[in-house]
């Protein structure tokens, strides 16, 4: 690398050291500029310079301990960077530990010791997410070999995918079904084949469901505590005693699914301790996650 480039490198970078500097002192208390060096390849004359800098932004934030030889926390500190926050170092913190990023690229220099639950992960077909990716940006059409939870044996069926989706846990392909002549989502781990393609008429605009967003309102129910409302306002993060999920209509189903928000009424709280504020809104949504004792069964419904 050269001299010139080296030093476009750690003028682009500018910013990025110093929230690696503002990440360290709030979560791990001290930072030094060999932590500089080493994550971001850079000299210790430049380390020092951006330890200045960030003294020169922030110096209620940080102070040298001249018997340690590192720079520690002040008690005054407040983070300079919007979103330094713990959902920022536990995601980073899962990542680690499940092995989806490497060290360098995340901020996390000393790692508490800490394990993460790996659900089974749900294989897809390079082939058929390719093929999939090439018909929604081509607006095609395509005839997929699928297994359906409600079907004994696979079927050949034409669909014209126009999205993809995440219930966080898998992932779907929402396209309309030529079949059922509705709008579905397809399970991709369970698309066996894509054997052929062709234009599609299908306009995905078409799809309320899916252009149309909702929110989820879940509350306490009635019958917790004062001390036990508090601490379910705070693991969900109410506020004034409700939380609105926003997202999709067509995904609302999953949100309802995954806080077992279609569970019996009559259940006990201590297994159960939420409830839906916008029942009549969501009608339809929690009728049909109660009909299907199976989500993949809704999911992959035909």
């Amino acid at each position: 690398m050269t001299d010139s480039s080296k030093t476009a490198s750690a003028r682009w970078g500018a910013e990025r050291r110093l929230e690696l500097i503002d990440f360290r002192l709030r979560w791990e208390g001290r930072v030094n500029r060999a932590e500089l060096v080493d994550f971001f390849g850079i000299s210790v004359q430049q380390a020092s310079s951006d330890i200045a800098s960030y003294m020169g932004r922030a110096p209620q934030n940080i102070y040298y301990d001249k018997q340690a030889k590192t720079y520690r926390t002040a008690e005054s500190f407040t983070t300079l960077f919007e979103g330094n926050d713990a959902a920022l170092y536990l995601s980073q913190l899962a990542d680690l530990a499940s092995g989806v990023a490497s060290p360098p690229a995340r901020f996390i220099g000393w790692q508490p010791p800490c394990d993460v639950v790996r659900y089974p992960t749900r294989p897809v077909s390079d082939a058929s997410l390719l093929r999939l990716l090439q018909a929604i940006r081509d607006a095609n059409e395509v005839e997929v070999t699928y297994q359906s939870m409600r079907r004994q044996n696979v079927a050949v069926r034409w669909i014209s995918p126009h999205s993809l989706a995440s219930d966080g846990l898998r992932w779907h392909v929402r396209a309309w079904c030529h079949e059922s002549a509705d709008f579905r989502d397809f399970v991709l781990s369970r698309i066996m084949e894509i054997s052929d393609s062709r234009p599609t008429t299908v306009d995905p605009r078409a799809d309320r469901d899916w252009h149309t967003h909702v929110e989820v309102r879940v509350r306490p129910r009635p019958g917790l505590s004062r001390s036990q409302r508090v601490a379910i306002e705070a693991d969900f993060g109410m506020t004034q005693g409700s939380l609105a999920i926003r997202c999709r209509r067509a995904l609302a189903f999953y949100v309802v699914r995954q806080l077992h928000l279609d569970r019996p009424e009559d259940l006990p709280i201590a297994e159960q301790p939420l409830e839906l504020e916008n029942r009549a809104e969501l009608a339809d949504v929690l009728q049909k996650a109660r009909k299907c004792p199976d989500v993949e069964a809704y999911q992959q419904s035909s």
